[in-house]
């Protein structure tokens, strides 16, 4: 327990002296429940196949003073299968991420090789890749001014370029933290002739936290989760979970310069296969160019019937135990 309140210390001076940047990947306010998206190495980490899809609503209402629409918002769909045979797992998801005018979207597949320590640790490295598309909008775009050289450009361009991520994930008893790198090999989008260019940024990432259990019912985890970009800009979120007899949580959230947050989940099934979980978002920065809240809304459901709970007779008939559905 000291050796990770030290490394809380650390990540807490670190983050009193860096600056802000915004960031080109998706933002999750629950994050914790979807580490998938940002760290490769959790592929095959979940309790049997999983399926995990998100919507998130970025200041809803959002109209623009000069335009119409604009308000950002994200899907994204993931499934994550344990690979016991090959002491691992592997996993996909695709994103969608509308900002306006642009459009980014995202398909992946990873895999992760699990190392047991053999002092009670497991350690995960993950690898992904895919590919990342890039669009905009020319019919969408405002120009300030009418005689800027790709005013006159119109219609939609999208450009695609390969991605490439990787990441650690390590697991001790109750304490958990992964680092991950993504968009390793980069990329360049020019739009209009090379008039408009966006250079895709390697996108760092530090997470970690601590179960710590109250009773037999009742666990409290707190999660420190850092993002950089090129290592260059840095931001960081925080966030308290409280689960109660792994059915009902609730938790509160603060993202560094931007919000603050609220999260809600209940396991709807008797047998806690499908979660469905809401996040609500309070805007306390730069309020007058936003709208007050953000939504999201998450739904996981777990196929718990996976090769680690299932009994083959001589026969070969599959044959599952009710005994890890509870």
């Amino acid at each position: 327990m000291i050796k990770y309140a030290r490394l809380f210390l650390v990540i807490g001076i670190t983050l009193f002296s860096v600056k802000l940047s915004a960031q080109q990947d998706a933002q999750f306010t629950q994050y914790m429940f979807n580490p998938l998206y940002y760290n490769p190495a959790y592929a095959g980490m979940s309790n049997g196949v999983e399926l995990t899809a998100i919507h998130r609503s970025q200041w809803f209402g959002y109209d623009g003073t000069v335009n119409s629409g604009g308000a950002p918002n994200t899907q994204m769909i993931s499934i994550n299968n344990p690979l016991p045979q090959f002491k691992g797992g592997a996993a996909l998801y695709i994103s969608n991420d509308n900002l306006g005018p642009s459009n980014n979207f995202e398909f992946q597949l990873s895999y992760a090789y699990h190392l047991n320590l053999g002092n009670g640790g497991t350690l995960s490295a993950g690898i992904k890749g895919g590919f990342y598309s890039s669009s905009l909008n020319f019919d969408e775009l405002v120009f300030v001014d009418p005689g800027d050289i790709v005013a006159g450009l119109s219609g939609k361009e999208s450009q695609v370029v390969p991605d490439l991520g990787v990441g650690i994930f390590y697991r001790k008893g109750d304490f958990f933290g992964g680092l991950s790198a993504n968009h390793v090999i980069g990329g360049n989008f020019d739009f209009g002739e090379d008039q408009i260019s966006n250079q895709l940024s390697r996108h760092y990432y530090l997470s970690a936290g601590y179960d710590y259990r109250i009773n037999s019912q009742l666990t409290i985890t707190p999660t420190v989760f850092i993002k950089s970009v090129s290592l260059d800009t840095y931001s960081f979120d925080l966030s308290v979970i409280g689960k109660y007899n792994e059915k009902l949580w609730a938790g509160l959230g603060y993202r560094q310069s931007e919000s603050a947050s609220a999260m809600f989940g209940y396991n709807v099934l008797g047998d806690r296969s499908l979660t469905l979980a809401y996040a609500f978002d309070f805007i306390v920065a730069d309020r007058d160019s936003k709208e007050p809240t953000s939504h999201e809304l998450m739904l996981i459901y777990n196929f718990k019937s996976s090769g680690r709970d299932r009994i083959r007779n001589p026969r070969g008939r599959i044959i599952r135990t009710p005994r890890y559905r509870y």
